[in-house]
């Protein structure tokens, strides 16, 4: 009977474990530029701080928020197109806990920039953004 509640408490904490780290899923946003119809889509890991931005299904921009930095400025080539995402991620300091979280929070709040997106431009245009 010991084991079997060892066995059920550890089965527990592995599913537990499992949901926390599920990746943050952008809604897909599809622009025209030039003729060219493309498809932006975003992928946040939160349990690493990785952000991952694809145009086309192809993963184009990749990057980790370091410690008590909620911007992160991707850039890359699609072709003959120049794509940026600019990323502002509020949920990067306010998870970092403690009295450092509550002020971000409250600094974050009172900016109205609490939120996780990433603006997206080409060619030095803004398109569209991402929420996550």
């Amino acid at each position: 009977m010991r084991i079997s509640a060892i066995l059920a408490t550890l089965a527990g904490c592995a599913l537990l474990t499992a949901c926390a780290a599920k990746p943050i899923i952008a809604q897909d946003k599809t622009v025209e530029f030039d003729g060219q119809t493309l498809v932006f889509s975003g992928i946040y890991h939160t349990d690493i701080n990785k952000i991952e931005l694809s145009v086309n299904g192809d993963p184009l921009m990749k990057g980790r928020f370091p410690p008590y930095t909620p911007t992160q400025n991707l850039k890359s080539k699609y072709g003959d197109l120049k794509i940026e995402g600019k990323c502002y991620f509020g949920s990067v300091l306010g998870d970092q806990g403690g009295a450092f979280g509550a002020v971000a929070g409250i600094i974050q709040s009172s900016k109205s920039s609490s939120g996780d997106k990433c603006e997206m431009f080409v060619n030095n245009k803004p398109m569209e953004n991402l929420y996550f």
